[in-house]
């Protein structure tokens, strides 16, 4: 099973407004998006759970965002593709769904799965707005996600008791939960007991 996970680089710290472009200041210290490392995790357990595939991150930005990247890798992922253009930034939700569901063709994964939102812009579409695109179901607020016969079975957090089936290719976004994140080091997966917020 190949799961794709979109990531993204953010600013750390509170955000700001560049008085100038009026667009989020994207300037200093870059990290991995919080919500999108709650999604490496559960791609992470869902590859564990059937024992084979691969777990492959994509993300939209500057050269920079390979930070970002480098820590998801380290957490355990199998590979990762920076889309990346000096045209592209800045690129609205249009721009950005368009971009990634292209790199997604390309991989053609069975899973795609998205952090819950953007911790800069707390924007929470991007992951309907690809999943359009692809023409690709979508689950959204995902808790946990197994697989068996054949199937996808992802936990929804709106009601304990919610849980439905897909078929692969599907797209869901996974909920901003306490995970107990793969801490990166190196050559291995460890765990500790340290929540992702």
């Amino acid at each position: 099973m190949k799961i794709a996970v979109c990531v993204k680089q953010i600013p750390e710290g509170n955000s700001r407004i560049d008085p100038g472009t009026k667009r989020l200041d994207r300037g200093g210290e870059g990290t991995l998006n919080a919500f999108d490392a709650n999604a490496v995790e559960e791609a992470l357990r869902l590859k564990d759970s059937t024992g084979e595939g691969e777990v492959v991150l994509l993300s939209l930005g500057p050269a920079k965002a390979q930070d970002a990247l480098r820590k998801a890798l380290a957490m355990g992922a199998d590979r990762a593709v920076l889309i990346s253009d000096d045209a592209a930034a800045g690129s609205d939700l249009v721009a950005t769904s368009y971009a990634l569901a292209k790199a997604l063709e390309r991989e053609g994964a069975d899973v795609v799965l998205f952090g819950q939102q953007a911790g800069d812009s707390d924007g929470a579409v991007l992951w309907a707005a690809v999943a359009d695109r692809l023409r690709l179901p979508v689950v959204s607020q995902a808790a946990e996600i197994t697989h068996a016969d054949g199937k996808l079975w992802p936990k929804s957090t709106r009601s304990a008791l919610s849980r439905s089936s897909a078929r692969a290719p599907t797209s869901c976004s996974s909920a901003s939960r306490p995970t107990t994140p793969t801490v990166p080091c190196s050559g291995r997966r460890s765990r500790t007991g340290y929540s992702a917020r």
